[in-house]
């Protein structure tokens, strides 16, 4: 068991690793907690050990849990949620907790992310409005089932500016970091669906928007495909370039049951799993991350490569994925 200056030093590091470069950590700590300088300055050094009513304001501030940072134990994992709702935590929220976490993985240079998901990883959806505005309109009236889109049908201009804004702040982010993806075959066939449920309900006001998505989404595996070629990340609709090496694609033949992101950077390790396809839970658990790292690791080993060098399973993975947005547009046609 860890002692108590450990867990003191594991706090005051994991807020500073929120706090922008200008922002000094005991000025923040000062505000924060209603006290001097020099009595912030004496807690960083772990000269005076934080109160239980100082832990709890500081927990609540920079949104972690003790209980992750003091347990042994995988039996125990404390989970941190930002659940959406239509009036009080909306996308907007959602996506700044996104930005918010990605600037803070950017600190490091070893930051790695990996992804075990079974649709389109949510970061490479959002960089082309089309197919993430029909994503944010699902989500809204059909898996969170908001009021306000109770008697709704689809239209592009659910995403504002505000919106726009902040996906283009992330994604300067998301392609800096070094990231390993697996996924499947099946990764377009929950959204397909979606899309042609839709259309078949008459929830789109033409035929040719529930088209027009699926067309966006040929441009989406396109910029997929072309990332892979070249083993780095970059922006959709831009000039490619990037870091070489810090986009690793896999293919798994097995359905993955779980969508799992795994986070390292420095002494970071967090874990995140989605909740109603969209929800993500968040723990910083190393025991819980260390056995899902593993699990990772051996699932990987059972995947196939499709970055880089493997021309051959790339084309035929890619074919596959066009071949499954080619019969849907036929069928909505």
């Amino acid at each position: 068991m860890e002692n108590h200056a450990d867990i003191q030093n594991q706090i005051f590091n994991k807020i500073s690793d929120q706090l922008p470069s200008h922002i000094s950590l005991v000025d923040e700590i000062s505000e924060v907690l209603g006290i001097s300088a020099d009595s912030a300055y004496r807690r960083i050094r772990g000269e005076k050990p934080l109160s239980v009513y100082e832990v709890q304001k500081l927990c609540e501030k920079y949104q972690f849990s003790v209980d992750d940072l003091a347990s042994t134990s995988i039996n125990n994992v404390t989970f941190r949620a930002n659940l959406l709702e239509e009036d009080n935590f909306s996308f907007s929220n959602y996506l700044s907790t996104i930005l918010n976490n990605l600037q803070a993985f950017c600190n490091y240079e070893d930051a790695e992310i990996m992804f075990f998901v079974n649709e389109l990883n949510l970061l490479q959806i959002i960089q082309v409005p089309e197919v993430f505005a029909f994503k944010l309109f699902f989500w809204q009236k059909s898996n969170l089932y908001f009021p306000g889109f109770r008697d709704s049908i689809f239209t592009f201009d659910v995403i504002d500016d505000g919106i726009m804004e902040l996906i283009s702040e992330i994604i300067q982010y998301y392609v800096k970091i070094k990231t390993i993806e697996l996924t499947t075959e099946e990764t377009l066939i929950s959204l397909l669906k979606q899309i042609l449920f839709y259309s078949e309900a008459g929830l789109f006001r033409t035929r040719n928007d529930a088209i027009k998505i699926c067309e966006k989404l040929y441009e989406l595996v396109d910029h997929l495909k072309l990332q892979a070629e070249l083993g780095f990340k970059f922006p959709f609709g831009k000039k490619p370039a990037g870091k070489e090496g810090n986009f690793m694609f896999y293919n798994n033949d097995i359905i993955l049951i779980d969508q799992i992101i795994l986070v390292k950077a420095g002494d970071t390790e967090a874990t995140f799993i989605t909740n109603n396809g969209i929800n993500l839970l968040q723990t910083f658990n190393k025991q819980f991350f260390r056995y899902n790292y593993e699990w990772g690791k051996n699932m990987i080993q059972k995947s196939t490569l499709i970055s880089g060098s493997a021309e051959k399973e790339r084309k035929k993975y890619f074919i596959q994925l066009n071949e499954k947005i080619r019969k849907v547009i036929t069928q909505i046609s």
